[in-house]
């Protein structure tokens, strides 16, 4: 278990889910290994499952741990019974939505090579002091004899956070046994039934609106389905119970999130950690709550939009870097809210619809795992004046390379094509926790400003020597340092050249960690996370009432991203979250017969394709926040938070109709339609 010690590496007695690991074939061939595992004869005594949150959470006996809860959380801000009571408009709704397969391109995989006591592991994955941590505990060898090193990694999303530390130390085992390289790569069908999902949640709100038109009260149920193990339920549970009510001020407040055990796929990370789950809950809500008191759904939420000077819900005070109101305003000006906000008759084929979501993100883990978040990096420079820098985190496709080399040129005033990002290795920099939460920018951003920072003097002095004057003169820019006075200047391949042969200082490691935050666990009120992402996205979408199929058109996402580092990176990220959010919410159905997995390729489990992705209009938003590198947040898991709740508010807007679940597949949508269409006959 990543953070729970539920799960065993190789089940025994028990198997608690269709994909629990019993033993390991080895052999020569994948062909022998395949034929080897079919002679295998297994005895079950079968028990009846639990299927369901509703199963899971009314079970008196025969759990599946302990008991069948996983984690709970809960926020208590204000009084509730009070503000219930100053409320003109009460509306309460339930919402569900559905797992949801990660689906990056290449499967689970790594390769396990033992020697002198010690193991390395390559592989593709998030987290590799997870890994360490996993086959140190398992082998009971000392960290620095685990050595784990990333390789180019083709996609993750999440799902490479906690299933590596299983795949790598089934690997290591067999590895340590027999003493020779063990490679383990997963087929797809296999990827697909033992790895970890989305978490499914089940919603219930009751929010209160005043007189003015403003939340007075909102209580919360959400309940997530863990599956067989808990894996990073808690940090979903945690996140979602932080952020269930949205960006939105809500001086009454009572939330509680339970997660539950069921006999199903493990439930894990999986980008945005639980926040488009109750992004979809909280803005759903917001839209029904306006059409309830006769508000346009943009009028609502910026009369309750948060800003500075206001407290959040778990009551952190927000000082600066909040931009939730302008990406609700530009995102609505941008796609002509006003102007396209109308319905087409029922009669005819294609129906129009326009939706707005907006949601609030928490930059790296919080409150609840602050414990581990600090991060690290090495920069090195070599003689030639080129540079060498490693770092805690990982690329998983994202464009951490690219932002990395950006940063450490900026630091040192060189130019980028000079810099070298070496792969992720952890016998190179210090644990610095997982590649998760939006987290990459700021944690490294910020530990390669440290490590330049104790080089910058060294530097100085030669620049200083080699120019003929004082220190506090010189600058670097452009691959130079200048003397600021004279505009003399020596190129920096000439000052790293100096270094050495002077013997001065040409290696330094930095190290950032998150600044403490006051928060309370037990009733939920605090600085929750440091700082906050901000973001707002307007989908409008035709329907076919002919066919059901919901078709997205257009997009407009505005997204406070504190300081845009790397402007085409951050579109390339928006563009990705918003396909695979209008997947989520539209076509991906997750299939289970009782527990069996039966979407296990692409032609039964449908990723949207480049025919079905919108046109994506990206409005980039800069409130900079004072923590993070040159005022930089993260935009990874805040691109796909909103969208599934945009579309579908969309969809609602065409139709005439509150969905309260996803997928739409065609059959859902079409049955709505035609069961007006007989009201209406």
């Amino acid at each position: 278990g990543v953070i729970i010690d539920d799960q065993p590496l190789l089940a025994d007695p028990i198997v608690r889910y269709i994909g629990d690991c019993i033993g390991i074939v080895v052999a020569e061939t994948e062909y022998s290994a395949y034929n080897l595992s079919k002679q295998v004869r297994i005895t079950y005594s079968e028990q009846t499952p639990y299927l369901s949150i509703d199963d899971s959470k009314t079970a008196r006996e025969n759990f599946i741990h302990e008991s069948n809860i996983a984690c709970s959380h809960q926020v208590l801000k204000g009084n509730i019974e009070q503000g219930f009571q100053s409320a003109s408009t009460i509306v309460e709704a339930e919402f569900t939505t559905p797992f949801q397969e990660h689906y990056y391109l290449e499967p689970q995989g790594c390769i396990a090579i033992p020697g002198n006591g010690e193991i390395t592991i390559y592989g593709s994955l998030q987290c590799p002091y997870y890994i360490q941590k996993a086959i140190s505990r398992m082998l009971g060898l000392p960290y620095n004899k685990v050595r784990v090193i990333q390789t180019p990694t083709g996609g993750a999303f999440g799902g490479k956070e906690d299933i590596p530390s299983e795949v790598c130390a089934r690997a290591a085992l067999a590895a340590s046994k027999l003493n020779i390289p063990i490679k383990t790569v997963y087929q797809r069908v296999d990827d697909i039934v033992v790895t970890s999902k989305r978490h499914p949640f089940k919603m219930k709100y009751k929010v209160g609106v005043n007189s003015s038109r403003k939340l007075c009260a909102a209580e919360i149920l959400l309940e997530e389905n863990a599956g067989a193990y808990a894996t990073l339920s808690s940090v979903v549970s945690y996140r979602s119970a932080m952020q269930a009510m949205g960006p939105y001020i809500t001086p009454n407040i009572k939330v509680k999130s339970n997660s539950y055990y069921t006999n199903l796929p493990p439930t894990g990370a999986f980008r945005g950690f639980g926040s488009p789950q109750a992004t979809f809950g909280h803005e759903r809500m917001m839209d029904i709550v306006a059409e309830k008191i006769g508000m346009d759904p943009v009028e609502f939420r910026l009369r309750n939009i948060l800003k500075p000077g206001f407290e959040t819900q778990t009551g952190h005070l927000l000082e600066q870097s909040v931009g939730a109101e302008k990406t609700v305003t530009q995102a609505a000006a941008a796609a002509g809210w006003n102007d396209t906000r109308r319905k087409q008759k029922l009669d005819d084929r294609y129906l129009k619809g326009i939706g707005i979501a907006a949601c609030h993100y928490g930059n790296c883990l919080g409150a609840a795992g602050w414990h581990m978040d600090g991060s690290g990096a090495l920069v090195q420079i070599q003689r030639d004046g080129n540079i060498n820098v490693s770092y805690g985190l990982v690329d998983m496709g994202q464009g951490a390379i690219t932002v990395i080399t950006q940063m450490t040129a900026e630091a040192l005033g060189i130019h980028p094509d000079r810099i070298t990002v070496l792969p992720t290795d952890s016998s190179k920099v210090p644990d610095s926790g997982p590649s998760v939460a939006s987290r990459n920018v700021i944690m490294t951003g910020n530990a390669i400003r440290d490590a330049v920072k104790k080089l910058i003097p060294d530097l100085k002095s030669a620049a200083a020597d080699l120019l003929g004057c004082d220190q506090k003169n010189i600058e670097f820019v452009n691959d130079k340092a200048t003397n600021k006075e004279s505009g003399d200047s020596v190129p920096f391949t000439q000052l790293a050249e100096y270094l050495y042969a002077h013997k001065s200082k040409t290696e330094s490691s930095g190290w950032w960690h998150v600044p403490s935050l006051d928060y309370d666990p037990e009733m939920g009120l605090g600085e929750a996370y440091f700082t906050y992402s901000y973001g707002t996205q307007v989908a409008a979408v035709s329907v076919d009432t002919l066919t059901g199929i919901v078709k997205v058109e257009h997009v407009w996402a505005a997204h406070d991203v504190g300081r845009a580092i790397n402007p085409a990176g951050i579109e390339g990220q928006i563009e990705g979250g918003v396909v695979q959010g209008a997947g989520w919410a539209l076509s991906e159905n997750f299939i289970l017969k009782a527990a069996e997995i039966k979407t296990t390729n692409l032609s039964t489990y449908l990723l949207p394709t480049t025919v079905d992705s919108p046109d994506i209009h990206t409005i980039i938003i800069e409130e900079p926040e004072k923590e993070g590198p040159w005022g930089a947040k993260g935009v990874g898991e805040p691109s796909i938070i909103p969208t599934a709740a945009a579309v579908v508010n969309a969809v609602c807007d065409a139709v005439g109709h509150q969905f309260t679940s996803i997928p739409l597949v065609p059959e859902h949508v079409l049955d709505v339609i035609d069961e007006r269409k007989t009201r209406e006959q």
